[in-house]
């Protein structure tokens, strides 16, 4: 399981239909993508029966005497939605679960089953989120079971952000991190196998698991905007000038990265001249061939990320082609 829709947000007192029908439309087009990807999203066994508008419960919204008289074809979708959508409440329950309440950023405790559910699991070192209405955001959540933060998502930067928090809630190790990978940075192509190439890094997966995380994540969230934004822009934050094309050059491919506050190069002539050097940083994708000459340096003389700017047989993605102590040079 890894979202629980908070139903206590589906209070809709105050708002009008527009607002109502915008709130409902972003929160199923997260459930929807959640769904094509094979995340399960649940709900409490009370979500259909719950007032949301004075007394009126979520069909009723749709009745064309109700106060927000809703869309018949919102309706459809949510039917569509529900009729498949598990209650988590037929799952195991997390350790501590008991209903009783649950304080959420440090305000009284109050009854939500579905927040003190993700609070537990979270406590049991389960990764789940709550599906918000409201502003994706972390919060610090407590029971006598203990204080956590959780994550409430609505959008793709709520959801990465959760995934990546996910390698750790569930121990932060190499099998966590080959666990959640693809979910975590689904804009990085890993070759076959590369992850676990990491617990051969010099000193050890756990003493480069920071850097190799937060290179993963700044590689994911701006790594092809760094290969393919034309010149001459250096930040993303930068205009773009009229009439612009072309890929960058290497020094200002390395300077956007060190925008970033990474340090990424790529080799010497040198290393590709050498037939051991240049195998060692080749990797097949389809029929093609890619040197990985671009490379994450982790450490001063030792860790390596080897990387392969973004091409059509990879998706369109960054490739991750290799994580080395280091590689032979000539």
């Amino acid at each position: 399981m890894a979202f629980i829709v908070n139903s206590a947000e589906w209070d809709f007192n105050g708002l009008t239909s527009a607002n109502v029908q915008e709130r409902i439309e972003r929160a199923l087009e997260f459930i929807e993508t959640s769904i094509e990807r094979g995340e399960v999203v649940a709900v409490g066994d009370d979500f259909q029966t719950r007032p949301m508008h004075g007394t009126e419960t979520l069909w009723d919204l749709f009745h064309k005497d109700s106060a927000l008289a809703l869309p018949p074809e919102l309706s459809r979708e949510l039917e569509a939605w529900l009729m498949r959508a598990p209650g988590y409440s037929s799952e195991p329950w997390p350790l501590g679960f008991a209903n009783e309440g649950v304080s959420i950023d440090g305000a009284p405790q109050t009854l939500n089953p579905d927040v003190e559910w993700v609070h537990c699991a979270t406590c049991d070192g389960t990764p789940m989120a709550c599906i918000t209405l409201g502003i994706g955001r972390l919060v610090q959540t407590e029971t006598a079971v203990g204080k956590v933060q959780i994550h409430f998502v609505i959008n793709e930067v709520d959801r990465k952000a959760f995934w990546r928090s996910a390698i750790i809630v569930s121990g932060d190790t190499l099998t966590s991190l080959a666990t959640y990978l693809t979910k975590a940075y689904p804009n990085l192509h890993f070759v076959e196998g590369v992850v676990n190439d990491a617990g051969k890094l010099g000193g050890g997966y756990l003493a480069s698991r920071d850097r190799v995380q937060t290179s993963l994540a700044t590689l994911d969230d701006w790594g092809k905007w760094v290969f393919t934004c034309p010149p001459p822009v250096l930040t993303p934050q930068e205009a773009m000038p009229d009439n612009t094309d072309g890929l960058p050059s290497n020094q200002i491919i390395e300077h956007r990265f060190k925008g970033f506050n990474l340090d990424v190069v790529p080799e010497k002539p040198n290393v590709y001249a050498d037939a051991e050097s240049r195998k060692a940083r080749q990797t097949k994708l389809g029929t093609r061939t890619l040197y990985c000459e671009w490379h994450v340096r982790l450490e001063g003389h030792r860790n390596r990320i080897h990387l392969h700017p973004p091409v059509a047989e990879s998706g369109g993605k960054v490739v991750i082609g290799m994580i080395h102590e280091h590689l032979p040079l000539p």
